[in-house]
C-alpha cells in the first residue's frame, strides 16, 4: 500500500462566500472521497490528511482564483503527475447536471478524477453507450451516451 500525505485547505473567500463555520466538515468528506474502497484504494492508494510532511496539496478555491492558476474557472483541476489540486467550490457546493449525478455523487467523482490525475491519469472518453462513465472522464461537462458513475475500476 502506497501512503500519499496530504494538506487540505479551503481560501478565505471560499469560507465567506458560503458561509463555511467548520472547514474541518469538508475536509473529512475530501478524506472519506479519496479513500473510498470503490477508488484509487483498489489500486493500493491510502490518502491521509497532514499538516506537514505532505507531497499534495488540496486546495477548495473559487472559480476566479481557478481561472487564474488552470485557465478554467468552471471546472476543478490538478496537475498531471504534479502535487496540486484545486476543487473549485461553486462545483462543489452546486456539483452539475450534465454530469447526471447527486451532488453527493458529484463530489465523490470530482475528487477521485482529480486526485486521478495527480497520480499520472490523462483523461478518458465513454467506450460505450450503456458504460459506466470513466472516472477520468469529464464528466462535469457530460457523460455521453455512459451511465453515471463514481468508481474508478468498474
Amino acid at each position: 500500500m502506497t501512503i500519499i500525505r496530504y494538506k487540505f485547505s479551503i481560501d478565505d473567500d471560499v469560507i465567506k462566500k458560503y458561509s463555511i463555520r467548520l472547514p474541518v466538515q469538508i475536509a473529512y468528506y475530501v478524506m472519506i472521497y479519496l479513500n473510498d474502497p470503490n477508488g484509487w484504494s483498489k489500486k493500493g492508494f491510502f490518502f491521509e490528511e497532514s499538516k506537514s510532511g505532505h507531497s499534495i496539496i488540496i486546495r477548495m478555491a473559487s472559480a476566479e482564483t481557478i481561472q487564474r492558476v488552470c485557465g478554467d474557472g468552471s471546472l476543478s483541476c490538478a496537475e498531471l503527475n504534479g502535487k496540486r489540486m484545486y476543487i473549485n467550490a461553486d462545483r462543489w457546493f452546486h456539483g452539475s447536471s450534465h454530469s447526471r449525478l447527486s451532488l453527493e455523487d458529484y463530489r465523490q467523482y470530482l475528487v477521485s478524477h482529480e486526485i486521478g490525475h495527480i497520480l499520472g491519469h490523462e483523461h478518458d472518453r465513454c467506450k460505450c453507450k450503456g458504460c459506466p462513465a470513466p472516472i477520468m472522464m469529464q464528466q462535469t461537462n457530460g457523460i455521453g451516451k455512459c451511465s453515471p458513475n463514481t468508481e474508478v475500476f468498474k
